[in-house]
């Protein structure tokens, strides 16, 4: 009978160092792939909010956003385009002139509403 062919590491080419026997190799195996594409994502673009109120803003401040049913930041800054600062003042400015009344007492979370009056012309 012929001698075996050593399987593993136990041959003369294994024990000098030699190169062994290649398998071929599969499809999805590890080695060099192609790198994945990774997408670059969704860009927005870019808000040109205004940073200092003017003439046509603010008459637009105080003829809509009185007439809202619900007044934040976010809404303010989104439908006249202005930054968030001046949205903050804002809402400071018409509950302080009675236009909008507040609905929450948290600091940081800003929410009103229109101010709705009673019949005798006195608020809510």
């Amino acid at each position: 009978m012929p001698p075996k062919a050593a399987k593993g590491g136990t041959g003369k080419g294994a024990a000098k160092g030699g190169k062994s026997e290649k398998k071929p190799k599969s499809s999805g195996g590890g080695g060099k792939a192609k790198k994945k594409k990774w997408s670059k994502g969704k860009v927005r673009e870019k808000l040109n909010n205004l940073v200092m109120w003017d003439k046509s803003t603010k008459e637009k401040l105080y003829a809509e956003v009185p007439k809202y049913k619900v007044i934040t930041v976010s809404v303010i800054s989104d439908r006249l385009k202005v930054t968030g600062s001046l949205a903050r003042e804002a809402l400071r400015v018409l509950h302080k002139e009675g236009l909008i009344k507040r609905v929450n007492g948290h600091p940081s979370t800003l929410i009103y509403t229109r101010a709705i009056k009673a019949e005798g012309g006195a608020e809510e």
